[in-house]
């Protein structure tokens, strides 16, 4: 009887500790097409969280470039630039849009051509959810 009930409170608290972990979704990852002249492109996304609890994308990862940042398009005083940002927030029961003029991450020193309609692979690493792999295919805008 003893190992029915330990069994019973090990199963409640993982479907509690289920349930309140976020749930990530990536939805229509692109990277833009850009000259072949160009050393710097951009990848861009949709990121949902399902979940109950809050996550951050902190790194992403990949080599199709040198350097891979996060960035966000800002306005200082009716210039626009871009600022490295150490990470996303992704709420829970919320998605946000990784965009041309806002949220975005930079692919620094292409070590070869984009060619569009190739796929590239990337992974995203969050706080919480880990490592999550993905695909981005290259389109123009």
């Amino acid at each position: 009887m003893k190992k029915i009930g330990l069994f019973l409170v090990i199963l409640v608290f993982g479907l509690v500790y289920a349930y309140t972990q976020p749930v990530i979704k990536v939805v229509d990852p692109w990277v833009r097409a850009v000259p072949p002249t160009m050393k710097n492109s951009a990848l861009f996304m949709t990121i949902i969280n399902d979940g109950d609890e809050d996550d951050e994308l902190i790194e992403v990862k990949g080599d199709i470039s040198k350097m891979i940042q996060i960035h966000r398009t800002v306005n200082e005083n009716g210039v626009m630039k871009m600022v490295h940002v150490e990470k996303i927030e992704i709420p829970a029961h919320s998605k946000v849009e990784l965009k041309p003029g806002g949220y975005h991450v930079m692919l620094m020193g292409l070590k070869r051509p984009l060619k569009e309609g190739e796929k590239i692979k990337f992974t995203l690493v969050f706080k919480k959810s880990g490592e999550i792999q993905i695909e981005a295919p290259v389109r123009k805008m």
